[in-house]
This record gives structure tokens, sequence and C-alpha cells, in this order.
């Protein structure tokens, strides 16, 4: 990732605004990616919290994956009730950056359907993938150097 000048850390909960921007704008096959990619960068002792904390938070006990099947925590997150109640989870953030940051987002938005829109994306998402926009040119008809478009050549 690129860090440009003067940038600031982000707050738990910007990760949290930025995890659920990415979330509602990519396709689920590229979250269900994104959420394994996540998973597997915690630590064993945070998925195990992770888990603990999330099951206990769903009305229905869902089936508890195990600590090191990152695909089983993405089916997971199939279920409304479980992504509504990880944000609340306290290793939430942990998750949402490793989401942020993971291969499959970048790769959406730099390869795949989101690099056609990128130049419509937030700020943060074109920086996270190193999507640089062109500087505004001031009107100069030629961009080589020597070249002065101000002449008039008839």
């Amino acid at each position: 990732m690129n860090r440009r000048k003067g940038q600031r850390a982000i707050t738990a909960d910007e990760r949290l605004a930025r995890y659920a921007y990415l979330l509602g704008n990519v396709p689920t096959s590229v979250a269900d990616r994104a959420f394994a990619a996540a998973f597997s960068q915690l630590s064993d002792l945070q998925r195990e919290n992770l888990l603990d904390e999330l099951c206990a938070m769903l009305p229905v006990v869902p089936r508890r994956p195990a600590s090191d099947a990152p695909d089983a925590f993405a089916a997971l997150m199939h279920d409304l009730f479980a992504r509504d109640a990880l944000v609340r989870v306290s290793g939430a953030d942990a998750l949402a950056e490793a989401f942020i940051v993971s291969r499959p987002i970048a790769a959406y938005f730099t390869a795949g359907a989101g690099s056609v829109m990128i130049e419509h994306e937030p700020l943060w998402v074109q920086e996270l993938v190193g999507h640089e926009t062109a500087p505004i040119d001031s009107g100069r008809m030629h961009h080589r150097p020597g070249v002065n478009s101000s002449e008039k050549y008839f």
C-alpha cells in the first residue's frame, strides 16, 4: 500500500466504517475471499477469541467453524446476523484492517471490475490500491517537453 505524506493513522471506528463500505461495494465472491484472507492473517488466539465472542452473540448458534478454517469463517459471514455481530466483537478492528488490505480487495480495484470505476471511489480506496489520478494540466494540448502549444503555427 502506498502511503502519502502526512497520512495519519485511522481509528478503530474508521477501520470498521471502511470495512462496511467495502463489504457493501464488492461482490460476494470477493468478500468471501477477503474474509478468508483476513481471518487467516489473525493469530490463533485472535481467531479463537473472535469466534467465541461472535458465536455468543448470534441468536441461533451456528456450527462453530474451526479456528484454522478461513473458508468456513467466510461461509459463516454469509449470515447477516454474524456480519452485524462482528462489528461489536472486541477483535473486529483487527479483522477489519486485514479485510481492507487483503489481496482480493486490492485485486478487485486494480484488475477486476472495480478498476473500471476507481475514479469514483473514495480517495482512501484509490490510495489503498495505489491508484494515482492524473494531474490537472491547465489546458496544455501537448505533454511533450519542448512543444509550446501557445505558439501559432499558421
